[in-house]
């Protein structure tokens, strides 16, 4: 089986609307000032198509198109703007992340504020979340659809603010073992389970679903956003290819699931020891160093955990749905998953 692919057209959806929203906002100056349009164009267009056109794995928009399918919507899918709205609030999430953590790269380039300035990427993430906003006002929706729809924006984006805030301000190095568990389980559920459950969410209620199979699907949305960033966080530490990410959480001592599996695994000498050492870390062979201890001990357990979350997130849903569905391409979908972060 083989990874899978970014949705078909997506990134070339993501930078099209952005691209007709914007010119609409000038549209209207008579007559219009070509050189402001270029400058507004240089300095917000630019740096959206950039990160936009850096592929990504696109599954929160899939998510989506899944929670359409399961709650009995056309077979011609969601309206089309709206994974293009999960997918420009996940985008403007990252480059956030980005400029918060000073990461170096994002998606094998330079992130965003260190190619852009800090200035304007923050500028340009922000005007992602309001982008994704504007758009559900252009889906063909009934207007109630669409209220429902800007009020689970706007509280996925107040928990996913309120768990950003929990993984900037906690450090690893700082926490007792036994309250590791908790708080990484938390900031997860606030971030990165807070959005999954957003896609899961505006599928099924743009198709019509039933309360009971919104709320099945928003549940398996948060606890598949649980599995999403345990397979993250983990191959930071098992994978080669990410490893600028593993070192990068290590000496930020960010609560990340690998900490936590740690905290239940150890005892309190072996897991005071690594962490000694993660506070301790001034330079990158160290940080490896690190992570390779961190390997050594979880390389049986890690995988274990991780098909763990997926399969509760997938045994969640087929006790909550309402109906009687096919979930076999959802069992596809976890199982790729898996295998694109190896």
């Amino acid at each position: 089986m083989t990874a899978p692919a970014p949705l078909s057209g997506l990134d070339a959806d993501l930078v099209g609307s952005l691209t007709e929203l914007f010119r609409d906002a000038y549209a209207s100056l008579s007559p219009p000032d070509l050189a402001h349009s270029q400058a507004l164009d240089t300095a917000l267009l630019d740096p959206a198509r950039d990160i936009l056109s850096r592929s990504g794995k696109g599954f929160r928009a899939r998510t989506l198109e899944r929670s359409w399918q399961l709650a009995g919507g056309s077979v011609d899918g969601p309206p089309e703007l709206l994974p293009v709205v999960i997918e420009l609030l996940h985008v403007g999430s990252l480059i956030i992340d980005d400029i918060e953590d000073d990461s170096r790269l994002r998606r094998g380039m330079p992130a965003l504020h260190r190619q852009y300035g800090l200035p304007l990427a923050l500028n340009t993430a922000n005007w992602l979340y309001f982008v994704s906003l504007a758009l559900v006002s252009r889906t063909p929706l009934p207007p109630q659809v669409r209220l429902a729809l800007y009020e689970d924006i706007s509280v996925t984006l107040m928990r996913c603010h309120q768990g950003q805030a929990l993984d900037l301000s906690v450090r690893v190095t700082d926490s007792r073992q036994s309250e590791v568990s908790g708080l990484v389980e938390c900031s997860t559920r606030l971030k990165t389970g807070s959005l999954m459950q957003l896609a899961s969410t505006l599928g099924a209620r743009a198709a019509g679903g039933c309360q009971g199979t919104v709320s099945a699907l928003a549940a398996y949305g948060v606890e598949l956003g649980l599995g999403l960033q345990m397979l993250d966080d983990w191959s930071g530490i098992s994978a080669h290819a990410r490893r600028e990410k593993g070192r990068e959480d290590i000496k930020l001592s960010r609560l990340t699931w690998p900490w936590a599996w740690l905290a239940e695994a150890t005892d309190e000498v072996t897991y005071k020891q690594l962490v000694n050492q993660a506070r301790a870390i001034s330079m990158d062979w160290n940080a490896d160093q690190v992570l390779d201890g961190m390997r050594a001990v979880l390389a049986p357990i890690a995988p274990r955990k991780i098909r763990g979350q997926l399969d509760l997130a997938l045994a969640g849903l087929e006790d909550g749905l309402v109906h009687s569905a096919d979930l076999t391409v959802i069992r596809n979908d976890l199982d790729e998953l898996e295998l694109a972060f190896r």
